[in-house]
């Protein structure tokens, strides 16, 4: 922390100069910890709450909480019906999934705030950091890759000869990267290194395509089709993910029914396994959403649903439904919690999405495209309560609002 210490008090400056320390080893390790080690992420998460409520605190300016009043309150109001959802909820860790969303949400707050009051000599280095962090996080995961996963081989006790590129381990990796890149990207672009900016993601999206993620792959080329057209015009990108929010939300129960009992596309052999089998997953997801569509069946439900005779094409179901969560973002909400909890989770994304209308002109399309990378990911693949994958997001937002909040070159 780059704050002026007492001289009348000697003793402050140890507090401080562990803070510094704490944020410095927070945005170096982001990117190791994303490529080696994915569900290390809560920890950082948390680890960010704690320093950013002391570093408010130290400055005395915890009252730059209330600046997200508005987003504040939709949060709370969400973690309050998902609390009160574990009432009727199957699952057993009900509760566990309310913290987890509970201090990713102080995470945001706290964090953001904290990023947002740094003099712009701190911001810098701890930017400074993030992108030596990201580079050798990049590096490493390219390493692995190229021999298959050593390392993730050690860590994960996976025995030699066993398949690993297709398994979830370097497929969060691949996620989680495809997110950092953005405020790379902006950073980098900061420091007067424009075209360096732009070759990051696109290097990326090229890495990508040698990787077994297809979620990741969709989401690099989904942000970089918005950066490149928020290039051009910034508010229509704004609008057509506002379009694309409103109509998922109030849609996705309908669309994914149509999809899997009208078009039935679980069964079309020109689709690839993994994309029938997800349709089928939504159609299952949507038609158990119907029978509670005002409070839904409860947080975390999805992991726990009884199949009450389901049968599927892709393996026999035993103990739930579906496999952990639907895959999609939307119809998690509504299957869980509701129309209720959709109107709620999409105020909270409508806030988020046109709060970078507030940022420079410059930067949002860094902006963006992180935020459509996101959408993208997050409708095709992962359950939005893992908590690696919400700390992921947390990350790489509070690591966007650094690099925003560091001088630019020549500033």
């Amino acid at each position: 922390m780059d704050f002026p210490l007492s001289q009348r008090d000697s003793t402050r400056g140890i507090p401080d100069a562990a803070l510094a320390g704490l944020a410095g080893v927070a945005a170096v390790a982001l990117g190791p910890l994303a490529s080696m080690v994915p569900r290390g992420l809560p920890v950082w998460a948390i680890l960010i709450a704690l320093i950013g409520l002391a570093g408010l605190a130290r400055r005395g300016a915890l009252g730059r909480l209330r600046r997200a009043m508005p987003g504040t309150m939709v949060v709370l109001a969400f973690l309050a019906l998902a609390s009160l959802s574990i009432l009727w909820s199957p699952s057993p860790r009900a509760g566990l999934t309310v913290v987890e969303i509970g201090y990713i949400g102080l995470g945001a707050l706290a964090g953001g705030a904290w990023l947002s009051s740094l003099p712009g000599v701190e911001a810098r280095r701890l930017i400074g950091l993030f992108l030596i962090g990201v580079f050798a996080g990049v590096l490493l995961f390219a390493i692995e890759a190229a021999l298959d996963f050593p390392l993730h081989r050690w860590w994960n006790h996976v025995p030699a000869g066993a398949e690993i590129a297709e398994t979830n381990v370097p497929k969060r990796t691949a996620a989680l990267l495809c997110l950092l890149v953005w405020p790379a990207a902006m950073a980098l672009d900061r420091a007067g290194r424009g075209g360096a900016a732009v070759a990051l993601p696109a290097v990326f999206a090229g890495a990508c395509l040698l990787l077994t993620s297809r979620s990741a792959m969709l989401g690099i080329v989904v942000g970089g089709a918005a950066f490149a057209l928020a290039v051009w015009s910034p508010r229509l990108v704004r609008g057509v993910l506002a379009a694309v929010l409103a109509v998922a939300f109030t849609f996705v129960l309908p669309l994914a029914l149509f999809l899997d009992r009208v078009l039935n596309l679980d069964g079309a052999d020109w689709l690839f396994h993994s994309a029938r089998h997800r349709v089928e997953i939504w159609g299952m997801a949507a038609s158990r959403a119907l029978e509670t569509p005002v409070f839904g069946q409860g947080i975390d439900a999805s992991r726990a649903l009884d199949p009450e005779g389901a049968v599927s094409r892709f393996g026999t179901l035993t103990d739930s439904l579906l496999p952990l969560h639907p895959h999609n973002a939307f119809l998690q909400v509504w299957l869980e919690l509701g129309g209720v909890g959709a109107a709620l989770a999409l105020a909270a994304t409508l806030l988020l999405l046109f709060g970078t209308g507030r940022m420079e002109r410059r930067l949002q399309p860094f902006a963006l495209a992180l935020f459509a990378s996101g959408l993208a990911m997050a409708s095709t693949a992962y359950g939005i309560w893992q908590a690696w994958w919400m700390g992921g997001i947390l990350a790489a937002g509070l690591m966007l609002r650094l690099a925003a909040r560091t001088p630019a070159a020549g500033g």
